[in-house]
């Protein structure tokens, strides 16, 4: 168990009942926030993959700090732990700084959440390591625009709703929101309803598998939340 008093939410989930692995292939606006929330829920068998480097404007939309800048995200997330808890991370926290591709020679046990940039990534991590794989509880993955986005969960042992999810992945040269630069849009405050409402799948996933939902849909503006079969 982590450093912090967790006593505040034990009643809700306690992590002592659920130590199966995590893995977040992603720490970006999403999966830095994502990972941070199950920090706080006590999580401690958790592994992040990334290969980038933190950059100025991943500041805006991302947990990262100033002191950050240049370095590998998943080293500056060893060092936010470390700025959150007093202590060093332990042993069954890995930040793995390397790229995700069907070479990757690990396996994934557990829960994983897929939040690549790109869908022909996901399509390409979860046909390699998850499609029944029945060592993977749950497969969780969001998408995000500026005012709206989605939480999926995916069973990747249901051939149907493997093959639904899989449908559902645009292509990577589809229009999307750019900001005036060029580059996509993100929003901080967006990417932390996106990544919370992952995490409740996540609790939900190993509490009460009834009360997921394979899909949500969030548009925040008007607020509209809505969930599908």
């Amino acid at each position: 168990m982590s450093d912090l008093n967790l006593s505040r939410h034990l009643s809700v989930f306690n992590p002592l009942d659920h130590p199966a692995p995590v893995h977040i292939i992603g720490a970006g606006a999403t999966g830095s926030r994502l990972w941070l929330a199950l920090i706080e829920l006590g999580i401690t068998n958790i592994s992040i993959y990334d290969f980038d480097n933190v950059e100025s404007h991943n500041l805006a939309n991302q947990i990262y700090l100033n002191k950050h800048i240049g370095m590998p995200k998943v080293d500056a997330l060893r060092d936010y732990y470390t700025l959150k808890t007093g202590v060093t991370p332990p042993d069954t926290m890995n930040f793995v700084n390397e790229k995700i591709t069907s070479s990757w020679r690990n396996e994934f046990d557990g829960s994983i959440f897929i939040l690549t940039d790109t869908m022909s990534s996901r399509r390409e991590i979860f046909e390699t390591f998850c499609a029944a794989n029945p060592f993977i509880h749950r497969v969780f993955e969001t998408r995000m625009a500026s005012t709206h986005g989605n939480v999926n969960t995916v069973n990747p042992n249901n051939y149907t709703d493997s093959l639904a999810w899989l449908d559902s992945l645009v292509d990577d040269d589809a229009p999307g929101e750019t900001s005036a630069c060029g580059a996509s849009i993100s929003v901080g405050t967006t990417a932390s309803v996106i990544a919370n409402l992952a995490v409740w799948q996540f609790i939900l996933s190993c509490t009460d598998l009834v009360g997921v939902d394979p899909n949500i849909e969030l548009f925040l503006k008007p607020l509209i939340i809505s969930k599908g079969n």
